[in-house]
């Protein structure tokens, strides 16, 4: 694969980046002519791919680079995610870009659906936006999200678009799941599993940090229990624990 000066140059068509500082590439080539700055005289809509393609080809090289600017361009890409492509609890922005950076900020942007760009950066880039401070939360955020508008066969929840990727939905949850159990602690996870019409997605998770769950609280979260009746009530809670607590139990062949 080509290295990340090489790609910036072949799809902008500027020349002798090597030569410069890598600030200055960000400053005068990736954001105003990538990603495209709001208050221009032709009106940006949205983040372009070929900066979404960036951060999703080049994760780990742009943090090297400068871990500085590495946060501020995987907000500038999640902000796009935010603006359409995925549906999610809310976030602040155009905060936490500094001052200097929020023309880049979708705050102001047109609601888009999913492209081929922001596809590639959930899928090879966002996990890298998990390390920095400023943009960990907005990325979990985004991750929970797919979750919970994605069943893991791939059905999508009525009112989100997934444009051209509704095919490819049961890749994104797989995808969001995979980076959410290895990035994120118990205590960032739980408040977004244990919701209703959510929880029975994560079973297996759950069974896992069993001993961590408060039961009271899991199942006033959940409103799992439906049954009227007191005892009704307790037998039902009673049932969704142990089917809980034992689904991450190995099977047990049959002996011959």
């Amino acid at each position: 694969m080509e290295n990340i000066i090489n790609y910036i140059e072949n799809v902008t068509g500027a020349k002798n980046l090597a030569d410069k500082s890598w600030p200055e590439i960000v400053d005068t080539v990736v954001l105003p002519q990538m990603a495209g700055p709001h208050n221009t005289n032709q009106r940006r809509y949205k983040i372009h791919d070929m900066f979404m393609n960036l951060l999703a080809n080049y994760p780990k090289e742009i943090s090297a680079k400068n871990s500085y600017l590495a946060p501020i361009l995987f907000e500038v890409g999640l902000q796009r995610l935010s603006c359409g492509a995925v549906m999610h609890d809310e976030t602040p922005w155009p905060e936490p870009l500094p001052e200097k950076y929020r023309e880049y900020s979708s705050c102001w942007d047109e609601r888009h659906v999913m492209t081929e760009g922001c596809f590639n950066f959930i899928m090879k880039g966002l996990d890298e936006s998990l390390k920095f401070e400023m943009t960990r939360k907005h990325a979990l955020k985004i991750l929970f999200g797919l979750m919970e508008k994605i069943t893991p066969t791939g059905k999508v929840d009525f009112g989100y678009m997934l444009g051209d990727f509704k095919n490819k939905a049961a890749l994104l949850y797989h995808h969001a799941e995979r980076v959410v159990e290895v990035y994120a602690s118990f205590e960032e996870i739980y408040p977004y599993y244990a919701k209703p019409q959510q929880w029975e997605k994560h079973i297996f998770y759950l069974s896992q940090h069993k001993a961590k769950i408060d039961w009271d609280d899991f199942f006033e979260k959940t409103q799992a229990v439906t049954k009227k009746n007191f005892i009704s009530r307790r037998l039902q809670r009673n049932a969704i624990r142990k089917r809980i607590e034992r689904a991450a139990l190995p099977a047990v062949g049959l002996l011959m």
